[in-house]
């Protein structure tokens, strides 16, 4: 198998061959949707190259552990949330042997559990914010402490989800119990953060490099569900000037640590000092109309065929 993809990688330049890819989208996640979005934006980039032949099809719809790897000769996850992200995709198309684009299984699942990225990053000296964990089967007295003591204001999310699912900004005391109750509908655990006032700030890595940042501003208090997906009034800045370039670094370091490769993004509060605090990397991230990593390569006159056609070329490359 090795000899046959390195002549695919070799062939590239004259398309003297159609490299068949299985792109997986939908899932049963709570981002379900935006995953489909997602999914048929790779897809049409891919086809719109010439030089690959594109199946999308939905893990909901089909037991990705009984497909013919045969059939194709890459897939590409854009499975976002619970069932894509967490590694649990990674381990089936590893178990039927079809290379993919991005992070192995044990980086998903590392990178897709906040508490573990948490613990894990500030072992290693990069900045996140403080944090306490609280489990659903405590007494609603002790949670509710344990954030008071804590300090407000905080963040309040479920561990496993992404696209701010499940998040509640916490500023007084009487919006603590609507805000666990919240998080717990997602899981057992919730991890509750010290808010960062601040600059939101997203940095794209793409096969190990770092885009140019993209400084998010919402036009509510902050950058919600909707905001990402249905609001126009967002505005996003690439940071084309470098002003972010420490930042850029970190996430680069992060990414490298957690051993992510691929497309992913790492995602930043930046406090009136200018400390940076990492908040989560995401390893399979959107790539809708609304999505930043597309935005950020568009700045360096990347296309989303070219961006997704170079994640499939580094993938090629790094087969044994």
């Amino acid at each position: 198998m090795q000899s046959v993809y390195t002549s695919r990688n070799q062939d590239f330049e004259n398309q003297e061959t159609d490299v068949r890819v299985l792109v997986l989208a939908g899932g049963e996640s709570s981002e379900r949707e935006v995953s489909l979005q997602s999914g048929t934006a790779v897809a049409l980039a891919l086809t719109f190259t010439g030089r690959y032949i594109v199946d999308l099809q939905d893990p909901r719809d089909v037991d990705v552990t009984a497909l013919d790897a045969s059939n194709w000769d890459m897939a590409f996850p854009m499975v976002h949330g619970a069932g894509g992200e967490d590694g649990t995709l990674q381990r089936h198309l590893d178990l039927i042997g079809l290379p993919f684009v991005g992070s192995s299984a044990t980086a998903s699942e590392l990178t897709f559990d906040k508490i573990l990225t948490n613990t894990f990053l500030a072992d290693h000296g990069i900045e996140v914010p403080h944090s306490v964990t609280l489990v659903k089967s405590n007494e609603p007295s002790i949670n509710r402490e344990a954030i008071l003591s804590h300090g407000l204001p905080v963040v309040v999310k479920p561990p496993r989800q992404g696209s701010s699912i499940g998040i509640s900004i916490v500023n007084t005391p009487d919006q603590i119990d609507e805000a666990l109750s919240l998080a717990f509908q997602y899981g057992d655990q919730c991890l509750v953060e010290a808010f960062i006032v601040g600059r939101e700030v997203t940095v794209p890595i793409v096969n190990g490099k770092a885009y140019p940042a993209v400084e998010i501003q919402p036009a509510t208090d902050w950058y919600d569900y909707a905001s990402k997906y249905a609001d126009d009034r967002t505005q996003y800045l690439v940071d084309i000037e470098g002003q972010f370039a420490k930042v850029s670094a970190t996430a680069a370091a992060a990414c490298e640590l957690c051993q992510v490769s691929g497309i992913a993004r790492v995602d930043f509060r930046i406090d009136a000092t200018g400390k940076a605090w990492l908040l989560e990397i995401n390893t399979i991230p959107g790539m809708t109309s609304h999505s930043l990593v597309p935005k950020s390569a568009l700045s360096l006159g990347q296309s989303m065929s070219d961006l997704c056609d170079a994640a499939i070329r580094y993938s090629l490359t790094r087969l044994d």
